[in-house]
């Protein structure tokens, strides 16, 4: 007698060559002319250099590397995988229970051409065209910008002037630490007879099928159906149904008042609570990375960009983003507005609100030293006053004095600016940590991405940067969309 895991295993089999045949159009190899980078004399004498010392702290000159912000957007617009029978859209299919390549992928097919052994995939240049259209009003040189070069593509490391996103519960379970509980559970989970492996494929042909006959603006954000929207889609639902099944047995444990007492739960339990509070409170949170010390070894800082506190001014709201606020005490963390000291604060507080009073940008950046002055981030290059947070992003921080005369001028607009209220600091190591185990995806992109508002975005800037990355990440963020009733 054939077992009922047999049947799945079977099922799923003929379900992956449909697939494979369905998909035929990645498998084609796809003509490409080869880019040719030709490295500068001082470039060759740097890696002449580098090679013949085996000292790993040597210094690199960041001008002799060129413009690599201008040769990651052309990889980012052009990215190249190469398919075989068990790669598809950079997926190694021959393993379910491995994760995922972090080749940048796109899903996005071209042509077939049978002169290479590749098949190129173009990223999308637009995701909404509504987010262009404000974009449009609010500030017209940064849309123009982000129409005409906007590009984001995933990256295996934080750096400054990128960006890191936070993930779903489900992936950072299934991309985390192989000694995490949880990751061990979803792989058994996905492993066995529990799991119909077929029943979530189906249904998302299905419910690709259908918002593809819906609205034209539908349309645009219905789930194509290929080997790694199954691929993606069969391990976040497996994620799901797991999440689901251990917090229920969690909530079995309440008493008759509805609490539960942590002490009546085992290490599993109190792991999974732990992800789940952390992640509630940082849910899809976009942050840019400001600081990364040592090279990336020691403490960084980051800005949450996509967390909006307040659209114009008050007396007391400008007073915290100008000069922060006090704790009443040293035993006491509650914050208060503190009053201006002297004559020159109450005239910087009158000029601020005189520009800013009834269209101002600001965000709640982190949890962190939430009680001293916004910071101000623009991309404004010869704002006097501002620094540039690395070299080539085009992201500056800074120049508030210039700012608030700029607006009151009329030669800048309040909408060129963005007020981060705190922010989040890593100690070292944590941030490379949080990665590796999942929790934040490092995003490298173009600056429209960062500096753009983030005010009542038609399709949330989150959603936004994933969609731009394509591959896996595009699918993620589909499926994460499919949870939203508000969009």
């Amino acid at each position: 007698m054939i077992s009922s895991r047999s049947v799945a295993h079977i099922t799923l089999f003929l379900t992956a060559m449909m697939l494979l045949q369905s998909a035929d159009s990645f498998l084609q190899p796809q003509a490409r002319s080869p880019i040719s980078i030709a490295p500068t004399k001082q470039q060759q004498q740097q890696h002449r250099y580098m090679t013949n010392n085996d000292d790993d702290d040597d210094y690199i000159d960041e001008d002799s590397l060129g413009d690599w912000r201008s040769f990651r957007m052309n990889l980012a617009n052009s990215a190249t995988s190469t398919s075989s029978s068990s790669s598809i859209d950079g997926i190694d299919l021959s393993d379910d229970s491995s994760p995922p390549s972090t080749a940048i992928t796109s899903e996005e097919s071209s042509p077939p051409s049978s002169t290479t052994s590749s098949s190129t995939k173009e990223r999308p240049k637009s995701v909404s065209k509504q987010n262009e259209q404000l974009l449009s009003a609010q500030n017209s040189a940064l849309a123009e910008e982000y129409i005409n070069g906007v590009w984001a593509h995933e990256s295996s490391i934080p750096e400054v002037g990128g960006l890191v996103c936070r993930m779903p519960l489900e992936s950072e379970i299934y991309r985390g630490s192989p000694d995490s509980f949880m990751y061990q559970k979803l792989q058994t989970f996905l492993d066995s007879d529990d799991y119909d492996r077929t029943e979530d494929v189906t249904t998302r042909q299905q419910q690709g099928r259908s918002s593809r006959s819906s609205s034209s603006s539908t349309t645009s954000q219905s789930m194509s159906f290929s080997a790694l929207a199954a691929k993606t889609v069969f391990w976040y639902r497996g994620a799901e149904k797991l999440l689901k099944k251990e917090i229920l047995q969690i909530m079995s444990t309440a008493n008759a008042n509805g609490r539960i007492d942590p002490s009546d739960l085992d290490e599993e339990s109190l792991e999974l609570l732990q992800l789940y509070m952390d992640h509630q409170s940082t849910w899809q949170e976009v942050c840019l990375v400001t600081e990364m010390s040592n090279e990336g070894k020691g403490g960084s800082k980051t800005i949450t960009i996509n967390r909006p506190m307040a659209f114009k001014l008050s007396k007391s709201m400008a007073r915290l983003v100008l000069m922060g606020a006090l704790l009443a005490s040293e035993n006491d963390s509650t914050n208060f507005v503190r009053k201006e000291r002297d004559g020159g604060e109450t005239q910087n507080l009158v000029k601020f609100l005189g520009a800013f009073e009834n269209q101002c940008a600001v965000y709640v950046g982190g949890p962190d030293d939430m009680d001293k002055p916004a910071v101000l981030v623009h991309g404004i290059a010869d704002l006097p006053g501002a620094v540039e947070i690395s070299r080539g992003t085009g992201i500056y921080q800074g120049g508030l004095e210039a700012a608030i005369d700029g607006v009151l001028s009329g030669k800048y607009k309040p909408l060129d600016f963005r007020f981060f209220v705190g922010h989040t600091r890593y100690a070292k190591g944590q941030l490379e940590d949080a990665v590796t185990k999942g929790k934040y995806q490092p995003i490298a992109c173009s600056r429209p991405l960062v500096l753009k508002q983030c005010i009542q975005l038609p399709k949330p800037l989150w959603h936004e940067v994933l969609e731009f990355c394509g591959g896996e990440l595009k699918e993620i963020s589909k499926l994460e969309l499919t949870k939203r009733e508000d969009l």
